[in-house]
């Protein structure tokens, strides 16, 4: 089984590319502008804005497979775009420790194009011995932008109750850690007021936005936690 990564020098490609030579199989790295070597799977892991951008230079033989965060639908229409089987297999990585997310993963979640590309993806996950869940695209692409979402609005929760404290002289760590006893709310949760940033939860916030508007949907609720957010960032 011979795998490339394309877009390897990047923090979501470096994990997956280190992940899979770790297991034991054959990896090549490319970079966005490389030529594409002749392989049995293909992980794209540029940002989403590249996706399409990329698509031309893989070979025709092969399974493709989008790790990149892209809107819902995304996956499927490019397989009829391109006349070819493309899976989506969503990252759920922090980059400060991408690696070790990615050897140490709480779920593998498949988008599957179909039954047999699905199981050669679930066995090269096999060796992680975590969950593996296989779905389908449009599924596996939302289930992504859906987990940094909630992340994003617990965070806004936090961050409201941090600005009332500091309003009213309460040491808001406090107050977070002491509410963790509550089963419902995690410790780690407690913690998140002001850590709105990095390079996934506001593109992800805003890109479930935009595909809520595709749909004529106003999305109130997600609306309101990119508010919250984007005012305590400019705040600090």
């Amino acid at each position: 089984m011979l795998i490339s990564v394309i877009g390897y020098k990047g923090v979501v490609g470096g994990a997956t590319y280190r992940l899979f030579k770790h297991l034991g199989y054959d990896v090549i790295g490319a970079d966005k502008g490389d030529c594409i070597e002749l392989s049995d799977v293909y992980f794209i892991c540029v940002p989403e804005w590249a996706v399409a951008d990329v698509m031309p230079w893989i070979p025709q033989s092969g399974l493709v497979v989008i790790r990149s965060s892209v809107p819902p639908l995304t996956t499927e229409r490019l397989a009829k775009q391109y006349l070819r089987h493309i899976c989506h297999n969503p990252e759920f990585l922090h980059q400060a420790v991408a690696d070790i997310d990615a050897h140490n993963p709480d779920s593998v979640v498949i988008g599957e194009c179909c039954d047999f590309h699905g199981a050669i993806l679930e066995a090269l996950y096999k060796p992680l011995c975590c969950p593996i869940v296989r779905t389908q695209p449009r599924i596996s692409e939302t289930v992504k932008l859906a987990r940094n979402n909630y992340g994003a609005t617990v965070i806004s929760f936090w961050n409201e109750i941090e600005t009332i404290c500091r309003a009213a002289g309460i040491n808001a760590y406090h107050v977070g850690m002491i509410a963790s006893f509550d089963p419902i709310i995690t410790a780690k949760g407690s913690r998140f007021h002001g850590r709105y940033g990095g390079a996934c939860l506001p593109k992800d916030m805003k890109q479930m936005i935009r595909f809520a508007h595709s749909l004529n949907i106003e999305p109130k609720l997600l609306n309101a936690v990119e508010s919250v957010n984007d005012e305590v960032c400019n705040d600090t």
